[in-house]
């Protein structure tokens, strides 16, 4: 009895053996992936850089004087030769008259000598006198020409000094800043005012040599002020520097702001991105699809329905997507986001970046 029992049970475990359900596979992990397509790209350098004026001038007082006329207030526009303030005239006007007296004497003793010295030739030539004494008025004709040459310099410097009591605009701009009051007595090279020629801006941008190396004049930027959130602007490259600034070691650009409208000022803040060559193709991955394994980068390429992790050489990163120098050829299809689920060499299921009809269970298994 014991032996049948012992039989039965042997025979119902092997039945049992027999119809245990096969384990299930798991299914592929959802991923994103992109085919990837050679485009036309123009290499760039980007750069922040402070806006600048196309000129500016601190005035300085080029002689001493009170102030007795101001014309102008900061913010005010002003065109070139207008006049700006005025100084106190007595002391160079009393300057000018007494250099111009001394012009005239220095004229009187002159003639005088250039007179002595025609009757002085005649008598030596007619033996009245020796030929010494010609030789003397000679020397005095020239003595007294030079004093009227110094005293004509100091006229000149004198009616300069007319001149400075007035200062004019150098430039046509705007006010900037105006540091002096009526009345003020000022010494020479004492601070007048700030004037700067907003009507044409640039700036001086530091670019990675790296990138800019080759850059030429007439070369075209893309300007992005923060204080303008997106508006851009643009310019042009008209001076590259000849050495790399040895403080930060970039190349110097300078770069003019085009038609502005209005919208800019000197001061601002902004982005500079600064064509640096001509367009080329070239092959760009999403950086979410890029990883790093065993210090190099790498990407999955999908063969089959299969993921196979590959080594790539980047080149410039922008915008989320960096150049691939060399690893991915034109038409091969990569993995763009979902990388940290997909095992090498394993199968993946492909999930549209965007479908409007994804079921329930796609839309919850979103890479």
């Amino acid at each position: 009895m014991r032996f049948l029992l012992s039989l039965c049970l042997g025979a119902a475990a092997a039945g049992c053996a027999e119809t245990a359900p096969a384990a299930t596979e798991a299914p592929p992990p959802p991923v994103h992936a992109a085919t990837i397509e050679a485009e036309a790209m123009t290499p760039t350098s980007t750069a922040t850089a402070e806006i600048l004026a196309n000129r500016q001038s601190n005035m300085r007082s080029e002689t001493a004087g009170r102030v007795v006329d101001v014309l102008v207030e900061a913010g005010d526009r002003v065109q070139e030769g207008q006049v700006l303030l005025r100084l106190d005239v007595g002391r160079p006007a009393s300057a000018a008259q007494a250099a111009n007296a001394a012009v005239a004497q220095s004229e009187a003793r002159l003639n005088q000598a250039k007179r002595e010295q025609a009757r002085t030739k005649k008598l030596v030539q007619t033996g009245g006198l020796p030929e010494q004494r010609l030789d003397d008025a000679e020397d005095a004709v020239r003595l007294a020409s030079a004093g009227r040459d110094a005293a004509r310099a100091e006229a000149r410097l004198a009616r300069r000094g007319l001149t400075e009591a007035i200062v004019r605009a150098p430039f046509g701009g705007t006010v900037v800043e105006r540091t002096v009051e009526l009345g003020e007595y000022l010494a020479p090279g004492s601070p007048l005012l700030v004037l700067a020629d907003t009507s044409l801006l640039k700036a001086r941008v530091l670019l990675d040599p790296r990138e800019a190396i080759d850059v030429t004049v007439g070369r075209t930027a893309l300007i992005s002020v923060y204080a303008r959130p997106g508006e851009v602007f643009g310019g042009r490259v008209v001076r590259v520097g000849e050495v790399i600034d040895p403080r930060t070691r970039r190349l110097p650009v300078e770069i003019e702001l085009d038609d502005h409208g209005g919208r800019l000022r000197p001061g601002l803040v902004a982005k500079f991105v600064v064509e640096t060559g001509e367009p080329k193709r070239v092959i760009q991955v999403p950086l979410e699809g890029v990883f790093e394994r065993f210090g190099s980068q790498h990407v999955y390429v999908i063969e089959d329905g299969l993921a196979h992790r590959r080594a790539i050489e980047l080149g410039a990163v922008r915008a989320g997507f960096a150049e691939v120098v060399d690893g991915i050829e034109p038409g091969e299809t990569v993995v763009i986001k979902g990388v940290t689920r997909v095992v090498d060499g394993s199968k993946v299921r492909v999930v549209p970046v965007a479908s409007a009809t994804a079921s329930p269970a796609e839309q919850t298994s979103e890479p």
